[in-house]
């Protein structure tokens, strides 16, 4: 007979009982009952369009968690379980939220527990929850993955076709600044072995040089991926691309349609600097120009 044991540890409540239920047996659900409320407030916004594409969901997924708190390092705690973190969030874990969501919608069993073994299967390497070595560090992999189920396809070779040399060592190599590493040689080594695998694919890219030419064939909610040229790292920040037009003539609400209307390419993203869940006032090229860091995006698309 399952027992359901619920503890507190620092706040948040693992749900062993609901894990079992989502197949997740061998671990447990970190929540807060404020993650809960914005699930549910977010999927009574889907429900009305669940038959809807999938980016069409996403981004309304993205919309109704506006102003959400950005918060940082929420995943690194002990022992390593699914933690759910919908009332704070940093900029992948809004991603994968919004996709996990938006997957729960169209199924017919829209429950919370099937929205955390949606959660589960993106961010764990084949779904399985085990340590700290188990979880997706690295966007490329989380995209690599999210590929081989279906849920999306990397546009960047269609849209610009600009090879990419990409290595991964940050997470080895910087192994003093991971609390989960700094004292396990063995964790570290597991990190290493995952970063030489990724390293033997092939990438692509859209270069900063290219992006404003290329902007047409970016939709509204494709994933966007800032590459970084800090060594060993793939990519520093993702978002969703978010189209809007303006009318220098203000003859309509908002240039949609208008002869006058201008297509503007902006991003809705989980904001360190503004500490919130925004539409930046920045557009996608404006941003990517602004860091010198960034070398150009990937673009991502959800199925």
């Amino acid at each position: 007979m399952k027992r359901t044991i619920i503890y507190l540890y620092l706040l948040w409540i693992p749900l062993v009982s609901m894990a079992q239920a989502a197949g997740l047996s061998s671990s447990q659900i970190r929540v807060t009952p404020d993650d809960k409320a914005v699930y549910e407030k977010v999927m009574e916004v889907l429900a009305p369009v669940r038959e809807e594409p999938m980016p069409v969901l996403v981004m309304k997924a993205a919309e109704a968690m506006l102003e959400t708190p950005y918060v940082g390092g929420t995943l690194e705690q002990e022992p390593e379980m699914l933690t759910v973190s919908l009332a704070r969030t940093d900029c992948i874990l809004l991603v994968e939220a919004c996709v996990a969501m938006a997957q729960t919608a169209r199924q017919e069993d829209r429950s919370f527990v099937a929205f955390c073994d949606n959660l589960r299967q993106l961010r764990y390497r084949d779904g399985l929850v085990d340590e700290y070595a188990s979880r997706i560090h690295y966007t490329s992999e989380w995209i690599l993955q999210a590929e081989a189920r279906g849920l999306a396809a990397e546009m960047s070779a269609d849209i610009a076709g600009s090879a990419l040399e990409q290595y991964f060592s940050y997470m080895s190599a910087h192994a003093d600044i991971y609390p989960s590493l700094a004292s396990n040689k063995e964790l570290t080594d597991r990190i290493a072995a995952v970063e030489e695998r990724l390293g033997q694919n092939e990438y692509f890219f859209i270069p900063k040089t290219r992006l404003e030419s290329n902007l047409e064939k970016i939709r509204h909610g494709d994933m966007v991926c800032f590459v970084t040229n800090v060594e060993g790292l793939d990519i520093s920040h993702v978002a969703f691309a978010y189209e809007y037009y303006e009318c220098e003539h203000d003859c309509c609400p908002d240039g949609r349609g208008c002869s006058n209307g201008q297509r503007q390419l902006g991003f809705l993203h989980a904001s360190s600097k503004e500490k919130k869940v925004v539409v930046d006032k920045m557009t996608l090229t404006g941003y990517a120009n602004s860091m010198a860091s960034c070398t150009g995006i990937r673009i991502v698309r959800f199925l």
